[in-house]
């Protein structure tokens, strides 16, 4: 089947962005904007940012964390901070240990990672009371209002941030380059955690219109007088929620997940329209649900809440695909999208307060894990794989990328999210060259696969046409991005059926890294070009016809060299879909540097530490170009044993410490209740054990000494309990595991109850264990 599209369109007008936002910090570096992208230095930047939330997760390892989230290609952090994670009991601030948010943003600014602060003081976050504390309730004030009692609270709260983040603006040579101000103003509120369950009674969603407008004003003007002075400030956008024209970026997202879509009666969500292509960037090309109270030419379409997952919540037990995320990024992308933002991005653990749990009751109690690409726990999961390499695309092509116009096909706009017959599709382009990006995901749709796909760019006179020598098949679920007309250290690539990733320069060779997508070979076509003087691919077929166009297996990762005259060796590396989730991108001494590596790595300032689920022996390789005397990696502790082999053109590791088995003893009370027996010194030797519980019911509770310290909503996953933070909680003795009963009928009330209300469930009831597995992690550090 053939697709074509026109993309012969005039240069985006890119012009000075009338946002008076943007500042220089003391080392030179300058923060400003254009109406469709940032910029550092002049240069398009694309941010990329993640929501972590400093107070869900144990002060000890937020360092190892934050550098996983700089390794998974982030390069802002932002976090919320709830007022109530500080403040629960009025006029009793509370910034120490977990709560230290001075601490974890200078741990973000000596990894090199920017920060943005979403300050509230409404933050939501499936929070209690959104993040409001209980004490704000039952005063002659409304909260999310412009009454005075409220707002001298709020400024008091602004000013207690101001004070921990001191010397840490942007301004000051700090990494906090953003202030969020409010959350979803108008348009989302939290349930009202004091009144009745039955009632669920929310609280007020906040001013809005004029009123709105001046409560953005005087939050603005509150942290500006805090000393939170920022070059962005930003709002949610989204639900006609009030914005400060010209002062605050609005800030936009989008969910394959939406469990507050979810009641009694409707059980079935709906398929979003997040995997339709629109164009967010025209103000005459249909923008789908877009329509902001602006011109949308006017400012960068930016996000801060993509879907990196969602929380399951009582009435709503999905299981995020990984897939739902990669397209999510690809989609926005597409769309003239050049600042991404994930919510969240690590997963973490609700803090138990002193007046009892923190979480809104539509969600656990303590776990907050998302399902998201880096887990409650460290755990780097499969999603986090497939956004990596986009991640590198990013940060290493945004000067490429950022100001190219979108294109949609004749007919886009008709597609809707229920269609699972019609491949979607779209491109970037200035006209001359660009990327295709191409969608088969949708949520809660199963898509067809496309077979014999063949994609036409028309560019005036030039059209280009590939696959020309082989097949590509569009699997369902699958979403890509396809170069044409690109740049190869001054060579041509006429088209690519794979994603460019990153590049390696030196001065010998600029060697291209691309992944190809599953199950489709890579076909690579460069114009002639004088000055070549040979080409040689280590696997599949090359074929000279006016240019070279090389066909390389899609399950075998594969070079191709081209060698020029008076010039450097241009390299094609491609990979297999897999070892793509494999890549990992280093900086070391100013030079960018790949490895592949099953066991997830992070960088520190001696070396590397890989943090390894359940493997004490594991393989990684480093690109070293050939190089006979590239330098060696040694291992840091004493138990460990690295051995390096050159294997082509990498360098090739095995690493191994001493295996332990951590052995643990189940034993059942009933089917919904068993008791777990672990020995005192299961924690020594590793860095972690990460608990793994198959079992069916409804709601999973972990209790030792008769307290509740993890909890999980059934989704058919298995609960993943990591030991090491609760090392005082193991100290209690046994730990027991209960589950309640997985319910797949009607309950009904009983006619013939005299006094109080029966309620009589009819249908089948399953609560049982099945098994319980410990792995442990080990942490295993390399040194040049």
């Amino acid at each position: 089947m053939n697709y074509t599209i026109q993309a012969q369109v005039s240069p985006k007008n890119i012009y000075p962005s009338s946002l008076r936002l943007g500042g220089t910090s003391p080392q030179g570096d300058e923060i400003s904007f254009t109406n469709y992208y940032m910029e550092l230095n002049g240069k398009p930047y694309v941010a990329i940012c993640g929501e972590f939330h400093y107070s869900r997760y144990p002060e000890a390892d937020w360092e190892t964390e934050i550098r996983k989230m700089k390794l998974s290609g982030i390069n802002v952090i932002a976090t919320y901070i709830f007022w109530n994670h500080h403040e629960e009991r009025e006029g009793e601030m509370d910034w120490t240990g977990n709560r230290d948010l001075r601490r974890f943003v200078k741990l973000c600014r000596n990894n090199g990672l920017y920060v943005i602060l979403r300050v509230g003081p409404f933050c939501h976050g499936e929070v209690r009371n959104g993040g409001l504390p209980d004490w704000l309730f039952g005063r002659e004030f409304d909260v999310r209002s412009n009454d005075a009692g409220y707002l001298r609270l709020v400024q008091r709260l602004f000013g207690e941030i101001g004070h921990q983040a001191r010397g840490l603006m942007f301004k000051d040579g700090g990494p906090v380059i953003g202030i969020q101000l409010e959350n979803e103003l108008n348009a989302a509120a939290a349930l009202w955690e004091e009144t009745a369950k039955q009632g669920d009674e929310y609280l007020s969603g906040g001013v809005s219109g004029a009123e709105g407008s001046e409560h953005m004003r005087l939050l603005k003007q509150y942290a500006s007088d805090a000393g939170l002075i920022a070059p962005i400030y930003t709002s949610t956008g989204w639900g006609a929620a009030p914005f400060l024209e010209d002062e605050v970026l609005p800030l936009y997202g989008g969910y394959a997940y939406t469990p507050w879509s979810i009641s009694d009666p409707n059980q079935t969500q709906k398929p979003t329209p997040e995997y339709v292509f629109v164009n967010f960037h025209d103000d005459q090309a249909p923008g789908g649900e877009f329509n902001p109270p602006y011109p949308r030419t006017k400012y960068p379409f930016a996000c801060c809440e993509m879907g990196g997952g969602m929380q399951t919540w009582y009435l709503s037990r999905f299981q995020v695909e990984p897939e739902s995320v990669i397209a999510m990024s690809l989609m926005k992308l597409a769309g003239g999208c050049n600042f991404i933002g994930y919510y969240m991005f690590h997963g973490g653990t609700n803090p138990v307060g002193s007046t009892g749990y923190l979480n809104e009751s539509t969600t656990p109690k303590l776990t907050y894990d998302f399902q998201a690409p880096i887990g409650e726990f460290g755990q780097i999961r499969e999603s986090n794989g497939l956004l990596r390499p986009l991640h590198y695309f990013l940060r290493r092509f945004a000067d490429r990328l950022a100001p190219l116009a979108t294109v949609l096909p004749a007919g886009a706009e008709a597609i809707t999210p229920e269609d699972a017959h019609s491949l979607r599709y779209a491109v970037r382009t200035n006209g001359r060259s660009g990327f295709l990006f191409v969608n088969n995901y949708q949520d809660h749709v199963q898509m067809d696969t496309h077979e014999e796909v063949v994609f036409g760019v028309k560019l005036g006179a030039e059209v280009i046409s590939f696959p020309q020598r082989s097949s590509l098949t569009v699997q369902s679920k699958a979403s890509f991005l396809l170069p044409f007309n690109f740049d190869l250290d001054g060579l041509n690539l006429k088209y690519a059926t794979a994603q460019p990733v990153t590049a390696v320069e030196t001065d010998e060779a600029a060697t291209y890294f691309f992944s190809m997508p599953e199950g489709v070979d890579g076909e690579f076509q460069l114009a002639a070009e004088g000055g070549i003087l040979d080409v040689v691919a280590d696997a599949g077929d090359v074929v000279q016809d006016g240019g070279y166009t090389f066909v390389l297996p899609h399950d075998v990762s594969s070079m191709i060299v081209i060698k020029r005259e008076g010039a450097r060796e241009v390299r094609i590396y491609a990979v297999s879909a897999r070892e793509a989730s494999e890549l990992w991108e280093l900086e070391e001494n100013g030079q960018n540097r790949v490895l592949f590596s099953p066991v997830p790595p992070v960088q520190t300032p001696d070396g590397i530490e890989f943090i390894s689920p359940g493997q004490h022996a594991f393989t990684f390789r480093e690109y070293t170009g050939g190089a006979a005397a590239a330098p060696q990696w040694h291992p840091v502790q004493a138990d460990a044993a690295v051995s390096g082999r050159r294997e082509g053109w990498f360098q090739v590791y095995d690493v191994q410490v001493p295996a332990q088995e951590i052995g643990v003893t189940v034993r059942r009370i009933h089917d919904h209740k068993v008791v777990l027996e672990l020995p005192e010194t299961v924690l020594e030797g590793t860095e972690e054990v990460l608990l793994s519980i198959d079992y069916t019911g409804n709601v999973g509770y972990a209790f030792a000494g008769g307290k509740l310290f993890h909890d999980h909503f059934y989704n058919g996953l298995p609960w993943e309990i990591g030991l090491l933070r609760f090392r005082e909680v193991l100290r209690r003795g046994e730990i027991v595991l209960e589950t309640t009963p997985r319910r797949t009928g009607a309950v009904k009330l009983a006619d013939d109850a005299a006094m109080a209300v029966e309620k009589v469930f009819e249908g089948e009831a399953v609560a049982v264990f099945h098994s319980v597995t410990a792995t442990p992690v080990y942490r295993v550090g390399v040194r040049r």
